[in-house]
């Protein structure tokens, strides 16, 4: 019996022995597995931990960091995308979280090519940040033709370029008819008040606009005309033009003598000359030049020297010819009074203006701004009293003989005319094609 008893106890340790080896081996075998499975499927997990243990890159191969990831694809980058309010560029940064020491290199390198003191209302940007945040690029557009783009380059700064914007340029050839006046012709034609106003620069010294354009007379134009992806964005030259009255046509082409651009009448004159027609773009004539006027703050009769134009107060003052300003300031029923001193004994009186932008002894070019209109001395409404005067006495500025300037030179005739005939035959082309109804529009 003892000895049964031995033998028993001798298999169980036996046991033991043999149940504590086979968990060793499963032990073994479960911890080799679970290394290959780590290294052979959790490699790339693996390395994205090391990439977070090892301390962030700093200085150069930071820098360098920043400039390779600028460049990578878009989907690299988080996009936030605002415009600006009424609030500085600097508090839109912010809400971005961008990092004030960021903002300050971003401003001073901006400010090379574009000031952030002069962001508008209307300013649309794009910001890039990296992955863990950090400001890798941004765009900037102010309008269709005015972009901007930073890059975060290897010496922790931003290099900022202007964007290269390429337009499409057509050449069209458009008439228009008047019913009420140029601005509303042009402006029913399609086309913008700014081509109405290059028009009427260019015939201002030939043509009254405030007294000549008369229901039915007709204007064409040839001119160049600039979009991007189908978008109107700005008007180029006006090639050609004419103004066609019932009883006179007046003309105008561009041509280059070799130096310059000037416009022309067909038969090689120029269309500058001395004297602007009127002092100001567009308005209305409340009083002509008069012998024998009734004043209407006065109450009685008396001469009216000069051609009041009626504006809206601020409206622009130019000067109608070279000259020095002999006076600016107060003067009795004028009001605020500029007087332009011109060669040949000539003088001309601008009155009642809100503002002088001019000091006496200054020299003006014709068509600088001078004063603004206003309703200033003894008026009744904002106008600018225009007034001419030779060798001290008052004329009528409608009835001045308006000298030309130099013609073309003989040796540009031949390559003027043709141009000339060119133009010419584009613009009948118009004409035809709106009297059958096909429309109004050509191109060249």
């Amino acid at each position: 019996m003892g000895q049964y008893i031995r033998v028993e106890k001798n298999y169980a340790v036996f046991g033991l022995v043999i149940a504590g080896l086979i968990i060793l081996l499963f032990a073994f075998l479960f911890s080799s597995f679970s290394r290959t499975n780590v290294i052979q499927s959790g490699g790339a997990k693996k390395s994205n931990m090391v990439i977070r243990a090892v301390p962030a890159p700093s200085g150069k191969d930071k820098q360098v960091l920043a400039a390779s990831d600028a460049e990578s694809d878009s989907s690299n980058f988080i996009i936030k995308h605002g415009s600006i309010t009424n609030r500085p560029f600097y508090s839109e940064l912010i809400d971005h979280q961008v990092p004030s020491h960021e903002i300050l290199k971003l401003s001073r390198d901006f400010k090379k090519v574009f000031d952030f003191k002069c962001a508008r209302n209307g300013d649309q940007y794009t910001l890039f940040f990296s992955k863990d945040y950090n400001l890798k690029k941004i765009f900037y557009k102010r309008n269709l033709l005015t972009q901007f783009v930073a890059k975060k380059n290897a010496l922790d700064g931003f290099d900022v370029t202007k964007k290269i914007i390429t337009l499409q340029k057509s050449v069209d050839a458009k008439e228009f008819v008047i019913k009420d006046s140029l601005f509303r012709a042009v402006l029913d034609g399609g086309e913008k008040e700014s081509l109405a106003l290059d028009f009427a620069d260019i015939f201002s010294w030939d043509i009254d606009f405030f007294l000549f354009p008369r229901k039915g007379d007709t204007i064409q134009i040839e001119f160049e005309k600039f979009s991007k992806d189908g978008r109107f964005v700005k008007y180029g030259r006006i090639l050609a033009a004419r103004y066609v009255a019932r009883n006179k046509i007046f003309s105008a082409f561009l041509f280059n003598d070799g130096k310059y651009d000037n416009y022309y009448d067909k038969f090689g004159n120029p269309m500058k000359k001395m004297f602007l027609r009127v002092p100001i773009k567009f308005g209305r004539i409340t009083s002509s030049f008069s012998l024998h006027r009734f004043h209407p703050v006065l109450k009685k009769y008396k001469r009216h020297t000069g051609i009041d134009y009626g504006a809206r107060t601020g409206t622009p003052i130019f000067a109608t010819a070279n000259g020095r300003v002999r006076f600016s300031g107060w003067s009795a029923g004028y009001g605020k009074l500029v007087i332009i001193i011109h060669p040949n004994g000539y003088e001309t009186y601008y009155g009642h203006c809100s503002a002088l932008l001019v000091r006496a002894g200054k020299y003006v070019n014709q068509g600088d701004t001078i004063a603004r209109v206003g309703s200033t001395g003894q008026t009744t409404g904002p106008h600018v009293h225009y007034e001419v005067r030779i060798n001290k006495k008052p004329v009528n500025p409608n009835q001045i003989k308006y000298s030309p300037g130099k013609p073309l030179a003989k040796k540009f005739l031949p390559r003027f005319k043709s141009m000339v005939s060119q133009r010419l035959n584009l613009l009948e082309s118009v004409i035809k094609l709106a009297s059958s109804g096909n429309g109004t529009d050509n191109k060249s």
